[in-house]
């Protein structure tokens, strides 16, 4: 027992004879199991979310052994919705022994992109860290050494980060976690320095998201074709590669598989820890996120393992990355109201709709209606704002359809509904098709 206890408190002498008798460039950014579910931990490009989160994440490394190193963040980042831009913030506090470096940024992110399936986007952040001693630990409270480190606490921070976003689920990262920081050594013990490539970090990941599928829903006694929401494929990849000037590589690789859209396990291996466990789930709009580390102990029993529990919460809707907006058929000026009883509707899954003498056509159709007069209203507040509103009667239930593009290629109709529900407010669109006699 006096072994074990003699080796918890040598993790805080370590700790503190490395930070301030020797040169440290060696890492100097925190370490995160969860860092697939929530990117930003390390890389200011990634604070253009696709909605508003914000995050609580806490680390405890080798739990029940004292002075071990923890580390707990709050952050919030969101992309400004019809923008490229993504803003953030990040506050976290390092834990280590008797030091302690608190440290507050604020991120902004910017997208381009070269095309809608390929976006690369840049981020920075600054702000400004804190390092401080636990005076009431130290047997020498008088040592040149710590009296210097604690002249020298508060220090400017700043990072950097790229990341490349293909529809192909792709993403490549890198980041300077470092761009501003304490370079250590006897004399000055945190002189502040310029060393952005000292410490560098590669990320790699495949999420690829899969679109909603076409289903068929009755309503109102008529068969329309309408999209299920997205949804991203069960198995996800992540890869990350730590580079530091001192020597200390250390590449990391995680697999998470979605059991469902609201529940995933992963497992994770990082060189020199070992095999990393993870769960998590999501309800509404909370998720939750632990992890467990059985390795990366000094000796066996030194302690229960390495912990991390993260929690979000999803603040906003989706929002909308502002690509170049192509041109719509359905803000095209011709204007014509049809009441045609011939036309029937049949999904193009009846197999009477193979028959070739059959011609298919598709509406792009905003909303139905029980009356002409409702439909016509409807049609006119489309046409100021420029749309080319059209009225579609459908006989069997007496419903009037108001739609902006018909078409005889299905092609062309899931373009345009596409485009509806991504760069307008029309987000409820459907597509009508009929069989034309």
């Amino acid at each position: 027992m006096t072994n074990f206890l003699c080796s918890q408190k040598a993790v805080s002498v370590f700790i503190v004879s490395s930070l301030l008798c020797y040169q440290l460039r060696a890492q100097n950014y925190s370490v995160y199991n969860s860092f697939y579910v929530n990117p930003y931990l390390y890389n200011p490009a990634e604070a253009a979310t696709d909605h508003a989160y914000g995050f609580a994440n806490y680390r405890k490394q080798w739990l029940t052994v004292e002075g071990a190193p923890a580390v707990a963040t709050l952050n919030l980042n969101t992309l400004i919705d019809n923008t490229r831009s993504g803003i953030g913030i990040k506050l976290s506090s390092y834990s280590r022994g008797l030091l302690n470096t608190s440290q507050a940024l604020v991120t902004y992110a910017y997208g381009v992109p070269f095309n809608p399936n390929n976006v690369l986007f840049f981020g920075i952040s600054g702000g400004a860290s804190s390092n401080t001693i636990d005076i009431s630990q130290v047997s020498n409270p008088n040592d040149p050494a710590i009296t210097n480190y604690q002249s020298n606490s508060f220090q400017p921070s700043a990072n950097f980060g790229m990341k490349w976003v293909s529809s192909s689920g792709v993403s490549l990262g890198a980041v300077l976690p470092s761009l501003i920081g304490p370079v250590y050594s006897p004399g000055a013990v945190s002189k502040t320095g310029m060393a952005p490539f000292d410490n560098m970090l590669f990320t790699f990941s495949f999420r690829k998201k899969m679109e909603g599928k076409l289903v068929n829903k009755t309503s109102r006694g008529v068969k329309v074709r309408s999209k299920s929401d997205d949804h991203y494929a069960p198995l996800e990849l992540y890869g990350l590669y730590r580079y530091a000037a001192a020597g200390n590589n250390q590449f990391e690789v995680v697999g998470k598989l979605n059991l469902s859209d609201n529940f995933w396990l992963g497992l994770g291996y990082r060189q020199q820890y070992g095999l990393i466990a993870s769960t998590g789930f999501a309800w509404d709009q909370f998720l939750v996120c632990y992890s467990y580390e059985p390795g990366g102990q000094p000796q066996k029993g030194f302690s229960t393992g390495s912990h991390e529990l993260q929690i979000g919460y999803k603040l906003s809707k989706e929002k909308k990355f502002k690509f170049k907006v192509p041109q719509l058929r359905s803000t095209l000026k011709t204007e014509t109201i049809r009441h045609d009883s011939r036309y029937h509707e049949k999904t193009i899954d009846d197999e009477e709709a193979a028959r070739a003498e059959d011609k298919k056509r598709y509406y792009v159709y905003v909303k139905a209606f029980a009356t002409f007069e409702q439909a016509e209203d409807f049609k006119k507040k489309l046409i100021t704002q420029k749309y080319n509103s059209q009225i579609f009667f459908f006989p069997r239930n007496k419903q009037y359809y108001v739609y902006t593009f018909e078409t005889t290629k299905l092609v062309e109709a899931n373009e345009e509904l596409k485009n509806l529900k991504t760069y307008t407010k029309l987000r409820d669109a459907k597509i009508l098709t009929v069989i034309e006699k």
